[in-house]
């Protein structure tokens, strides 16, 4: 019986283990999105907004990516690699002073990559933190990363920088005791969220206050009522 089961188990892992193959290059590798630019809530819970709400039309955007080997001789764009796992992904905020806080397994992909080696993701960011500096109302975006590399910006070589996705995250979790995001959302966040509250783009703000972008979660340009009402929603959420 015990021998049947290490067989079992060796052939689930040489199953996993040739559902692809080759090494993700971060140069020939490549990522991108539905539209112009998104804007994606999200919460530590994983339980705010889906990214393919992301921008308009609502329901029907994406963030999509290319896995591929390294470029070789008759070859410059290395050759597909399908059948990368659902959560062999990472992504983060390619502006280091708003850095992001990710759960443990932050994105999943809809789908193992295809024969083509892409995949796409229009499911939940879990995570806290916000990318857009104040006093703006977007940012430099995020990178994504496919089992630990960093896919780069194009033409590549030469660029070394990351491929930046003009995508803006917001979150409720602003801040934590030390300082940046931590993955709870709590009474500390709403000292920040209260320096905003009732403030507008555009519109000189009551004294001691300030409009805070990564505060507007209904995308028009102020902080108000309906933007509390979501903070409320996600307080006291947390990455599980």
């Amino acid at each position: 019986m015990f021998k049947g089961k290490v067989v079992a188990f060796a052939l689930m892992l040489l199953f996993a283990t040739s559902l692809y193959a080759g090494d993700v290059d971060d140069c020939t590798s490549d990522a991108g999105i539905s539209c112009s630019r998104m804007a994606v809530n999200i919460c530590p819970f994983g339980d705010f907004e889906f990214i393919r709400d992301g921008c308009l039309p609502a329901g029907a955007q994406y963030i999509w990516i290319e896995a591929r080997t390294a470029a070789y001789v008759g070859h410059p764009t290395g050759d597909p690699i399908p059948g990368i796992p659902w959560t062999d992904y990472w992504l983060g905020s390619c502006d280091p002073a708003m850095a992001l806080f990710l759960c443990a397994s932050p994105v999943a992909a809809d789908s193992l990559t295809g024969a083509n080696g892409r995949t796409t993701f229009r499911g939940r960011i879990a995570g806290g933190g916000c990318n857009i500096p104040a006093g703006t109302l977007t940012g430099q975006g995020i990178y994504w990363a496919i089992q630990g590399k960093v896919i780069k910006a194009k033409p590549c070589p030469p660029s070394v920088n990351p491929l930046c996705l003009a995508v803006d995250i917001k979150s409720a979790d602003l801040t934590g005791p030390g300082g940046p995001p931590d993955g709870l959302i709590n009474l500390s966040d709403l000292v920040p969220f209260g320096s905003s509250y009732n403030t507008a783009w555009g519109v000189p703000p009551p004294p001691g206050k300030a409009f805070n972008a990564c505060c507007d979660y209904t995308d028009d340009n102020s902080c108000n009522l309906s933007d509390f009402a979501f903070f409320g929603t996600h307080y006291q959420h947390k990455c599980q």
